[in-house]
């Protein structure tokens, strides 16, 4: 155990050390120091406040009760037209902030176990070369070496959702949740990551034992989930209730609280929210006693994946060493046979840096089925299809924002790594006669075309389903073609700057830190339309504020080009 809180620290610390010899160091010193400018200006902001007299009281009460009864009623009718229509929905079905929590920690504890079961399958995607010195000349258990490689990655995660402490005076003011409500919704998506890592640990350590237990898991979870979507198909059925009722009704009842695990994560913040923090206390303690056991039953199981991890390592080190080769240009192996299908007639459109804008349409389309439907497009409409199918009965205003908000947000995580990378890692990048900022325009170019091109088929389909006015769907295409270029240009930036294949961890957190503080004034702009009920508007000032943030970094990118 000291030897792998060793092994854990040190890879910490190494992982800082690199990244604060960066142009990191610097921005995290205008952050700190944000942070305190603004936590002294709201101590003088508040002993300002207390000081003086509230003038607006001071003339209502001198002047009698026609001002008030007049303030009074601006106040009424402000408060009338800035009514959301979400809160128009849950009028609607009888819904309070505390069921939205519960069925949002429900779907976030689903979405990431499965992610985590499925990853337990595949040994190269846990284990790193590193890890076989530590398996074979280290002391160490090989739950140990596991469940160090997997909390590295926890741990990635969990800085990520470091953002997410932002958002705590947005969930205690505008949401209206006690504080201890907001903090607990912080702490159960960490517990959550931390439960579905023991679970990987595991499904690992168990099927890899059986000469088929890796190849199972597949048919395990779907088998699960299935019976999961039944059980709310009949559940629906019998109670004759709609899909909103039934989906609160069966993921967000508070009589499953008691559920192990699922249903104590959802207890835990349910009970704050509604002030019941002795419940809320009761259910923390149940999940951190049973994620105990947990750990004592890894630590009991008998394991032996040193052959497993031999091979995942030798496979991403030939992968490693493969990408590097093709950076250089060198002869790359292929393991599986080329389709016969893909055309290979040579690419001869372009000349000079605008051949990477032809490049990136020209392979859009020749790995295409039917030269047409990628396989992201085809994604993106299936998911449109669904979401504008449920969204069609929504009688708060026209729902094309919907399957809108979900096709940006698929969009944003499609390109937030750094779709370029294919361009600029290549030594003819630099070798082309060209400026870098041309070279970096038509490569952006070449990105956000085959974007649009993915995005048109799934924005129609939800146009005509939801009946939606032409301009509105043309604007939010444009907002989330502007969402696309700044996460582009964004992850751009970071990863040409930032070391390549260590402090990968803190990278993204930086990566996080730049679109959450970049996308914020956007998202408030989108938000506020919604709202108001001016979303044009509202949508076409978010995507010219995008295009602006996403420009001003670009300008950065010409100065790093050359760092790969």
């Amino acid at each position: 155990m000291r030897l792998f809180f060793y092994y854990a620290s040190h890879s910490l610390l190494n992982t800082i050390r690199k990244v604060m010899k960066t142009w990191v160091a610097l921005i995290l010193v205008f952050i700190v120091f944000g942070c305190l400018m603004g936590f002294v200006g709201s101590l003088f902001d508040k002993k300002k406040g207390s000081s003086e007299p509230d003038q607006t009281s001071i003339i209502e009460l001198d002047e009698g009760e026609g001002p008030g009864e007049e303030i009074s009623l601006e106040d009424a009718v402000s408060e009338q037209a800035a009514k959301s229509k979400f809160a128009a929905f849950m009028d609607e079905h009888d819904l309070t902030k505390e069921m939205i929590v519960d069925i949002a920690i429900s779907a976030i504890f689903l979405l990431v176990l499965a992610t985590n079961i499925l990853n337990s399958q595949n040994s190269s995607k846990i284990f790193l070369p590193a890890d076989v010195p530590m398996l074979f000349s280290s002391p160490m258990k090989p739950q140990s070496v596991l469940m160090f490689r997997l909390l590295c990655t926890l741990g990635s995660s969990l800085l990520v959702s470091l953002f997410m402490l932002f958002q705590l005076p947005n969930l205690t003011i505008n949401a209206g949740l006690p504080m201890w409500g907001a903090v607990s919704l912080v702490i159960v998506y960490a517990l959550i990551l931390v439960f579905s890592t023991l679970v990987q640990v595991i499904f690992y350590t168990i099927t890899s034992r059986f000469k088929t237990g890796t190849g199972n898991i597949k048919t395990f979870l779907a088998a699960v989930y299935g019976a999961i979507a039944l059980g709310f198909l009949a559940f629906t059925v019998i109670g004759k209730l709609d899909v909103v009722d039934g989906l609160f009704a069966y993921f967000a009842s508070p009589k499953t609280h008691w559920v192990p695990f699922w249903g104590w994560l959802r207890g835990i913040s349910y009970n704050a929210c509604i002030g019941n923090i002795t419940m809320s206390l009761v259910y923390l303690g149940l999940f951190v006693a049973a994620c105990a056991v947990l750990v004592l039953v890894i630590w009991k199981l008998k394991a032996d994946f040193y052959e497993d991890a031999m091979f995942a390592a030798e496979h991403k080190a030939e992968v490693m060493e493969g990408m590097k080769r093709s950076q250089k240009g060198g002869v790359v192996t292929r393991d599986k046979a080329r389709k016969g299908k893909i055309d290979r007639e040579g690419f001869h459109y372009g000349s000079g840096a605008n051949v990477f804008l032809y490049k990136a349409v020209f392979n859009r389309f020749r790995f295409a089925k039917l030269k047409v439907f990628s396989t992201t497009m085809i994604i993106y409409t299936i998911i449109a299809g669904v979401v504008s199918w449920f969204a069609k009965d929504y009688t708060g205003g026209d729902p094309f924002f919907i399957p809108a908000a979900v096709l940006g947000a698929m969009a944003f995580y499609r390109t937030m790594g750094d779709p370029i990378r294919e361009d600029t890692s290549k030594d003819f990048f630099l070798l082309i006669p060209e400026k870098p900022h041309k070279k970096l325009m038509y490569s952006l170019l070449g990105c956000l075309c085959v974007t649009a091109i993915d995005l048109l088929l799934p924005i129609v389909v939800s146009a005509v389903m939801l009946k939606t006015n032409p301009a509105t769907v043309i604007v939010w295409f444009l907002f989330i073609l502007s969402v696309s270029f700044f996460a582009t240009v964004v992850g751009t930036l970071i990863s040409l700057s930032l070391p390549k294949d260590q402090a990968q961890t803190l990278s993204v957190v930086v990566q996080m830190i730049f679109f959450y503080f970049g996308l914020t004034p956007s998202a408030a702009a989108v938000i506020i339309g919604i709202l108001t009920g001016h979303v044009i508007i509202a949508v076409a000032v978010g995507a010219v504020i995008n295009i602006i943030i996403g420009f001003l970094v670009s300008l950065f990118l010409p100065l790093v080009i050359g760092r790969k």
